[in-house]
């Protein structure tokens, strides 16, 4: 009967760090978020529904999952409870009622959405993570397990792909 939790808890032994790691990757930016809280949160869910465990063919792959998809559902509920003033909702809002000016700041937001995409996971994280999010390399550094300077080097990089893939763009411009 205690089959499928001896299963899931030798499993949690073996690859805790693995979990962590991962749990680590994913909650990026999510400051409020711990990556331990997170996994013990996971594996106590999938502790509760043992029964239905015993049946996963590959366990691992379903607790890797099951930490993603509580990332999303985390995620998706922080954007809903974004608060008026908010860095988020600010920068979402276009204050500017002259339609031509709301149009060339959209297709700036755009340009730039499309930029950072052009950059690696790690370059655009760290960039967002800094520039929008305003969190420090030193948290960063303690929540991602990455040198300082491993950070700021990234972020070099990101910045300056950015404004040469941005030049054209008028800085006069809102």
């Amino acid at each position: 009967m205690h089959e499928p939790q001896d299963k899931l808890l030798d499993l949690f032994q073996r690859e805790k760090d693995r979990f962590m790691a991962f749990a680590r990757r994913q909650i990026w930016g999510m400051a409020s978020l711990d990556p331990e809280d997170l996994v013990a949160e996971v594996f106590q869910s999938l502790l509760d529904k043992s029964d239905l465990v015993g049946g996963i063919e590959n366990l691992a792959a379903y607790v890797y999952r099951s930490l993603g998809n509580r990332v999303l559902d985390l995620r998706r509920r922080e954007r809903r409870t974004v608060a008026p003033g908010d860095l988020a909702l600010e920068q979402m809002a276009d204050p500017d009622p002259d339609p031509l000016r709301a149009f060339q700041s959209r297709q700036d937001r755009d340009r730039l959405t499309r930029a950072l995409d052009g950059l690696k996971p790690k370059e655009r994280a760290v960039w967002l993570a800094t520039e929008v999010e305003r969190q420090s390399f030193r948290d960063l550094s303690t929540l991602w397990g990455e040198p300082v300077g491993t950070l700021l080097s990234r972020k070099s990089r990101a910045t300056a792909k950015l404004r040469r893939e941005l030049s054209d763009l008028d800085p006069t411009r809102s």
